[in-house]
C-alpha cells in the first residue's frame, strides 16, 4: 500500500421484502385464492418495477416532515412555572402550570446513579415501570436529594446537579466538573418561545407532549437508529416510525428507527414510548433540538456519562445487550432473492467448496414454500406449506447440507394469507390482530392478509411451534422479514391500537423468533430486518433493501454506523445491494470488500450474488477477503463478547474510540471493526486511491505491517480494485486462526495471537 501524507483539514464531505403492497392490494377486499392469476400490473421478477409506481397521496410511504412548532392547526400549552415542589423518598414532583391555564404533573427520579427519568403528563397519567423494551423494572433506585433556592430547587444525583427553575420554569444538568451539559430551551423572540421547553401540542382532543433543549456550539449528536443519512445528526430531522423502505436507503424511511439521541456533551435522551415521535436537531432553530411524541404523556430517560461509549453502555444496560451468537454465525451467509430449487442451491454450495470460498449459511427465501404470494397479493405472506416439488425430501436435503458444513436459514414473515388453512386456524383461535372497526385487521394498505398478534401469549406459543417444527427437520435459524406494516387501526389482544403497537410489534416479532430458536437449539440468533428499542438483544440484523448504486452502498454504511449507537452489535447488509440492475463488476467487488469485513457478512440481492457471476477477478477478490474474514473470526468473537458486556457495536464510528479528535466527527465513509482494525471502503466508481484519515496513534497496513503511519492526519492511499485500504493499530493483539477454515462447525485451526509491531 502506498500513501501520500495530506495536511489535516476538515474531512470532505431482504429476503424479497418488497414494499409493493399498495400497488394493488390497497383495494383488495376479497379473500385470496391461490389459483388466482397474479395482477397484470406486477412484474414476475424482483426488480425496480415491482416497487410502488402508483402512490395514493393520502397514503404516501414517506414520513411526515411538518415542523413541530408554530404550525397551523395546532395550539401549544407550555410549562411556565412549577408549584408545590417536593421530594418524597428521593423522587421530585411538582405541579406544572401551563400557558393555557391548565395543569400537569412533572416528576423526576433516578433508576441508577447515572440515569434520570423525566415523566410529564396530565394528573393521573400512568407510566409503566416495565415493558418489553426494558430488561428490568425502572423503579427509583438512586435517591435524589433536594435543596431549595431562590425560585428554584437543586437536585443532586451522584455528582450531577439538576437545577430546576420554578418561576419561570427551567431545567439544566451540570456534570461533576461543574460544566452545564444540558438545559431545556427557554429562548424567546418578541415574547414567544422559539422552541418551548416542555408542554403539549394540541389539536382537537389530541395532546402530544414535547421537549426542547438548547444546542451549544460544541454539541454533536448521534443515534436515532439505523438512519441512512449522515451519521452525525446535527441539522437533521427524523420521524421514528418503522417502515418498509420500498427499496430505498436514501430517505428518512428506516426499518430500525429508535427514539434515542446521544450528545457529545455527555448526555443521551431516550423516549420510553412506542408511539410515533418526531425529532428536530438544529433544523427549525439552529440552536435548539426538539422531540414530540404522539403518546399522551412524556416518559423520557436521560443517560449521563462523559463519553459516547459510556452513554451506549447506559442505554444498553436498561434495554439489553446482544447475546453472543454461535461461532458459525460469523461465517459467510450466501443468498439470493431467491433460490428456486434444491438443485440450484446444491450447485452453488458445491461450487463454493470447489472454489475454496468459506461459507457457513445458506438462505432459503419465500420459494421454500409452495405458493409465492408476493405477485398474487402485492405482499409476501407465510403459510408454512413446503415446496416439496422444487425442494424434495426436506429432512434429507437439510441433513445433506449440514454434512457439507452449511446451516440453513429459512425466510418467514408474520402475515397469513386470507382464505388459507393457517389463516382460518389463527382467526378461529383469536391469534390475529383485530380492527378497531370490527373484524380482522389488514395491513396499512389493505393487503388481504392477517397479522399474528404477538401480544397474545397463546398466539406466540402457537407460532413458535411452527418454527420449531422446521428446526426439528433441520433448520438452524430464521429470517424474520416484514412486520413493519401494522395499520394504525389495528387492535391487539392486550388492548393496544396500531398507533401504539406499530413500532413495538417489530420487537415482539423478533423476540418471538429468537425465543423459538433459543428454546429449540440453545442458541440465540436471528437474521432480522427491523427492530425497535431492545431488539438489539437478538443478533443479527441486516440493513434491508439497499439500492444497487454507489450511493446506496454509502447509505448502507451510514446506516450501520448509526445503528451502532443503539447498541446494534451484529449488523450486516446485502453485499452488492438488493434492488436494481445487476451491479457492475466494480461495484460488486467494492461492496464485497467491506461486506466481508463487517460484523456479519451476507451476499444477497434480486440478481445472483455468487462471485463467479461477476468474472474471475471478482471471484479472486471474494476468495481473498472471505478467507481473510475466516482467519479473523476469533477476533470477531472477542468483539461480540465485548458487546455483550458493554453494549458497544462491532462496527464502530471513529468517534467512539477517538472522542477527543474533532476530525473524526463527520467521517462516515470509514469505520473501525472492533477497537483495532480500520476499514476505508472505496465508495467512488473508478477510484484507485482515496483519502483516509487515521486517528491519533501509530497505524500500519494490515497486509503489510512494515508499512507504518503516524495518526492524526490524512493520507492519500493507493486502492487498486483488488484491495481495500485496511489498517490496524500498532501494539494491538488480534486472535486469529492460523489458516482459514472452509466453515466453522467442525475441527478448527489453532488460534494464534497476532501482536501488531
Amino acid at each position: 500500500m502506498t500513501a501520500t501524507v495530506i495536511p489535516t483539514t476538515p474531512h470532505p464531505l431482504c429476503a424479497c421484502a418488497i414494499a409493493a403492497a399498495w400497488l394493488f392490494a390497497a383495494t383488495a377486499t376479497a379473500a385470496f385464492s391461490t389459483d388466482a392469476e397474479p395482477p397484470s400490473a406486477m412484474n414476475q421478477t424482483y426488480d425496480r418495477a415491482s416497487y410502488t409506481n402508483r402512490y395514493q397521496p393520502e397514503r404516501t410511504i414517506y414520513q411526515d416532515d411538518g415542523r413541530i412548532f408554530h404550525r397551523a392547526g395546532f395550539t401549544y400549552a407550555v410549562v411556565v412555572r412549577l408549584t408545590d415542589p417536593r421530594c418524597d423518598d428521593g423522587v421530585f414532583s411538582a405541579t406544572a402550570q401551563l400557558s393555557d391555564g391548565t395543569a400537569a404533573v412533572l416528576r423526576l427520579s433516578s433508576i441508577n446513579p447515572s440515569t434520570l427519568r423525566l415523566q410529564f403528563g396530565a394528573a393521573g397519567a400512568r407510566f409503566a415501570d416495565e415493558s418489553p423494551m426494558l430488561v428490568r423494572r425502572v423503579q427509583p433506585q438512586a435517591a435524589l436529594t433536594m435543596t431549595p433556592g431562590d425560585r428554584r430547587v437543586d437536585l443532586a444525583l451522584n455528582r450531577y446537579l439538576i437545577r430546576v427553575g420554578l418561576d419561570p420554569f427551567s431545567l439544566a444538568v451540570t456534570d461533576p466538573t461543574g460544566r452545564e451539559i444540558m438545559e431545556l430551551e427557554t429562548e424567546q423572540v418578541a415574547g414567544s418561545f422559539i422552541t418551548p421547553p416542555l408542554g403539549f401540542r394540541i389539536a382537537g382532543k389530541n395532546t402530544e407532549p414535547f421537549l426542547s433543549w438548547r444546542i451549544h456550539n460544541a454539541d454533536r449528536f448521534f443515534g436515532l437508529g439505523e438512519k441512512f443519512n449522515k451519521v452525525e445528526k446535527s441539522s437533521t430531522r427524523a420521524t421514528i416510525w418503522s417502515s418498509d423502505t420500498a427499496g430505498t436507503n436514501t430517505t428518512d424511511l428506516a426499518y430500525k428507527s429508535i427514539p434515542l439521541l446521544h450528545c457529545t456533551a455527555g448526555w443521551s435522551l431516550m423516549l420510553h414510548t412506542t408511539f410515533r415521535s418526531f425529532w428536530e436537531i438544529g433544523t427549525f432553530s439552529y440552536t435548539s433540538g426538539s422531540c414530540l411524541t404522539q403518546d399522551d404523556k412524556l416518559d423520557a430517560f436521560v443517560f449521563l456519562a462523559p463519553t459516547l461509549k459510556g452513554l451506549i453502555g447506559q442505554y444498553s444496560e436498561l434495554t439489553g445487550r446482544t447475546a453472543i451468537p454461535p461461532l458459525w454465525a460469523f461465517g459467510v451467509w450466501m443468498s439470493r432473492c431467491a433460490y428456486t430449487s434444491r438443485a440450484q442451491v446444491e450447485a452453488v454450495l458445491t461450487r463454493l467448496r470447489a472454489e475454496q470460498i468459506p461459507c457457513d449459511v445458506v438462505h432459503l427465501d419465500p420459494q421454500w414454500m409452495r405458493t409465492h404470494y408476493y405477485f398474487k397479493l402485492g405482499v409476501d405472506a407465510c403459510d408454512f406449506v413446503r415446496n416439496d416439488e422444487s425442494f424434495p425430501d426436506f429432512r434429507g436435503m437439510l441433513a445433506k447440507w449440514k454434512a457439507m458444513g452449511f446451516a440453513t436459514c429459512f425466510w418467514i414473515n408474520p402475515y397469513l394469507p386470507e382464505g388459507q388453512p393457517i389463516y382460518e386456524e389463527a382467526k378461529t383461535k383469536g391469534y390475529l390482530l383485530r380492527s378497531t372497526h370490527g373484524g380482522i385487521a389488514r395491513l396499512e394498505y389493505g393487503e388481504p392478509v392477517g397479522v399474528i398478534d404477538f401480544t397474545n401469549p397463546d398466539a406466540k406459543t402457537w407460532w413458535k411451534g411452527k418454527l420449531k417444527e422446521l428446526i426439528a427437520d433441520g433448520a438452524a435459524v430464521f429470517k424474520p422479514d416484514y412486520g413493519d406494516r401494522v395499520s394504525e387501526d389495528s387492535l391487539a389482544f392486550d388492548g393496544k391500537t396500531g398507533r401504539e403497537l406499530h413500532n413495538l410489534y417489530l420487537h415482539l416479532y423478533c423476540q418471538t423468533v429468537a425465543e423459538a430458536v433459543q428454546e429449540a437449539t440453545g442458541q440465540t440468533l436471528v437474521w432480522r430486518r427491523a427492530g425497535y428499542i431492545g431488539t438489539q438483544r437478538y443478533p443479527g440484523t441486516w440493513a434491508g433493501d439497499t439500492q444497487v448504486t454507489w450511493e446506496g452502498m454509502r447509505g448502507a454504511l451510514r446506516g450501520g454506523l448509526s445503528a451502532g449507537f443503539g447498541a446494534e452489535a451484529c449488523w450486516s447488509h446485502d453485499i452488492g445491494g438488493f434492488v436494481g440492475d445487476k451491479p457492475s463488476e466494480e461495484l460488486y467487488i467494492r461492496w464485497a470488500q467491506w461486506g466481508l469485513l463487517s460484523p456479519f457478512a451476507r451476499f444477497h440481492g434480486t440478481s445472483p450474488r455468487e462471485p463467479w457471476e461477476y468474472g474471475p477477478r471478482a471471484l479472486e477478490v471474494v476468495r481473498h477477503y472471505a478467507q481473510l474474514r475466516y482467519t479473523l473470526v476469533p477476533y470477531l468473537r472477542q468483539c461480540a463478547e465485548e458487546s455483550s458486556r458493554t453494549g458497544l457495536p462491532i462496527l464502530r464510528h471513529l468517534a467512539l474510540e477517538f472522542p477527543d479528535d474533532p476530525a473524526v466527527i463527520n467521517i462516515d465513509d470509514e469505520y473501525l471493526l472492533g477497537p483495532a482494525v480500520l476499514v476505508a471502503p472505496v465508495m467512488e466508481n473508478g477510484a484507485r486511491e482515496r483519502l483516509v484519515y487515521l486517528p491519533a496513534g501509530e497505524w500500519c497496513s494490515f497486509e503489510n505491517p512494515a508499512e507504518r503511519f503516524t495518526g492524526g492526519r490524512y493520507y492519500r492511499v493507493a486502492a487498486p480494485l483488488e484491495r481495500v485500504p485496511l489498517f490496524v493499530r500498532c501494539g494491538a493483539t488480534l486472535p486469529r486462526y492460523a489458516a482459514a477454515p472452509m466453515h466453522l462447525k467442525g475441527e478448527l485451526p489453532p488460534v494464534i495471537n497476532w501482536t501488531v509491531p
